[in-house]
């Protein structure tokens, strides 16, 4: 038998049909997002990138993976022949009159190489294997006959643009969803478009610190800049009460960062102060095995992000004294953090459902446990 909504069920859907929307709350209300279409010609492009009044995130430039000469010069063959391009999105700051690209990273990029930087600029692309116009291979901008310049300063480019005022957590929701360009953005990476200023400084400042590098023996890489989200989970658990989790662990990322915003010089100093001491205290304490899980096999593994969350978060909360007491116990401790690692439990809660309130709870009571058995003995 066919399934079949009764009356009730057919409002919260769909509304009453009495002028009335339904209403859409999670992840986020539709009615916050604003998000304007705008036409631009390519002359504007390249002046906005000239003047860089269009930011392509320097941590998205040194990537080996961008298009390739033959891709670059083929877009520009595209515009040449006048057949459309994509349409691009940008995010909007009003107060400097800056636009961020949210799609669109390489077509910019292709095009900036080619009619925004210097003429003598070693990196002027020139164009090659051409599919149409091969006769034009070799060529740069400038070298063009007149006719192609200026076909590619007139072709028209659809925009789409997310407007100030937008709310942060629907911003970093559309820059995922929008997202679709050759090169996808890691979650890190568009928090670091999203949250630029205060809160994407600190991460990188502390991502790229002589403490964390040394207590993750430089194995978090820092392309894609998965090295800060690392500290971005550091700082969440940290900074923030457990009791208000809301079971949505990029929520609660998204959270600690929307109040950084808003820190003062001594609130910043004091998040420095609390990751560094516990960077220093976990390598005083496990040497290059900090926060790794132990295999079957007895060896240790990558580093856990579930593990690193609850030492570092717990680390960060333990006075000057306790640390040094943890330090100077550390073969004690060390016995029992091991036979804990190779407890089912305390496995199942950083290896299955490791996001779920009830695991974060539970290692985080078990390493508090053997923590004051240690330094109570």
């Amino acid at each position: 038998m066919s399934e079949s909504y009764n009356s009730v069920e057919r409002e919260n859907l769909y509304g009453t049909g009495k002028n009335d929307e339904a209403e859409i709350t999670e992840p986020f209300n539709p009615k916050d997002v604003d998000i304007i279409t705008q036409s631009m010609v390519v002359a504007n492009i390249i002046e906005r990138l000239r003047d860089g009044r269009i930011l392509l995130e320097p941590d998205f430039q040194r990537y080996p993976d961008l298009w390739d000469d033959r891709k670059q010069s083929r877009l520009i063959e595209s515009l040449i022949v006048r057949i459309p391009l994509p349409s691009f999105y940008f995010d909007y700051d009003n107060d400097n009159d800056i636009y961020t690209v949210v799609d669109g990273l390489q077509r910019l990029w292709a095009i900036r190489r080619f009619a925004a930087i210097t003429e003598d600029d070693p990196d002027r692309l020139r164009l090659k294997d051409l599919e149409y116009l091969p006769e034009l291979n070799g060529k740069k901008y400038e070298e063009l006959p007149m006719v192609f310049q200026r076909r590619i300063r007139e072709q028209i480019i659809v925009t789409y643009v997310i407007r100030p005022g937008t709310p942060d957590n629907v911003r970093t929701s559309i820059f995922t969803r929008i997202n679709t360009g050759g090169l996808q953005l890691t979650p890190a990476e568009i928090k670091n478009s999203v949250f630029r200023g205060k809160p994407a400084n600190l991460l990188k400042e502390l991502a790229h610190s002589e403490e964390f590098v040394r207590a993750t023996g430089g194995k978090i890489k820092q392309t894609r800049m998965l090295d800060c989200e690392f500290v971005n989970r550091f700082l969440a658990f940290y900074l923030q009460d457990l009791a208000g989790y809301p079971e949505n662990l990029e929520s609660f990322l998204l959270s600690v960062l929307t109040d950084i915003k808003d820190y003062s010089s001594e609130q910043l100093e004091e998040c420095r102060y609390a990751f560094k001491k516990a960077m220093e205290t976990a390598y005083d304490v496990f040497g290059e095995l900090a926060f790794r899980k132990i295999q079957k096999n007895g060896g240790y593994g990558k580093i856990n992000k579930p593990l690193f969350e609850c030492v570092s978060g717990r680390f960060a909360r333990m006075t000057e004294e306790e640390c040094a007491g943890l330090i100077k116990k550390k073969e004690l401790f060390l016995e029992k953090y091991k036979k804990l690692l190779k407890t089912p439990e305390f496995i199942d809660v950083i290896t299955n459902g490791t996001a779920k309130k009830v695991s974060i709870e539970k290692r985080n009571k078990e390493l508090d446990r053997i923590i004051q058995e240690t330094l109570s003995e």
